[in-house]
């Protein structure tokens, strides 16, 4: 397992190259981003900061050229920013794409040793870890914050 820090200004990524078995850690919160694959309808894939420990839900293939783009391992789906949902669950990140178009280009940004920053380059915005959701959508993963703070730091 590689957490994806390391894969930032580390050498590990070059120009288009991929690298599987990737961990995303929320420094926020210490939990590991798992593609909610149990969930249903408009919610299946949606990616949360909520494992305590890295599963095969938990695993991602990150490729990295002219942009990033991040598959889960457990489905062999894209991850999207979901632009398309309305209000508070604008820019809900899903492994739901079988092709890679806008929603699913990234790019990630250092912010520190051992932290990485991951941008949707479709809306501009920042992803963060929803901490303040309740109920099924706790720790959600949405891009949305135009700046990193604290719930946009990841490992």
């Amino acid at each position: 397992m590689i957490p994806i820090s390391q894969l930032v200004g580390s050498g590990v990524q070059s120009a288009s190259s991929c690298t599987s078995n990737v961990s995303i850690k929320s420094l926020a919160n210490g939990k590991y981003v798992t593609a909610e694959l149990g969930n249903s309808g408009a919610w299946y894939g949606m990616l949360a900061a909520r494992a305590t420990a890295v599963g095969g839900w938990e695993l991602y293939t990150v490729c990295v050229g002219s942009y990033t783009t991040i598959q889960s391992q457990a489905n062999g789906l894209y991850v999207a920013a979901e632009l398309g949902f309305p209000n508070a669950f604008n820019g809900t990140l899903r492994a739901r794409s079988s092709a890679v178009g806008p929603w699913e280009q990234f790019r990630f940004e250092s912010c520190g040793t051992g932290c990485v920053a991951l941008k949707s380059l479709a809306n501009g915005l920042y992803v963060a870890a929803e901490l303040g959701n309740a109920h099924g959508w706790h720790a959600m993963l949405r891009a949305r914050a135009g700046g990193i703070g604290a719930w946009e730091q990841f490992q």
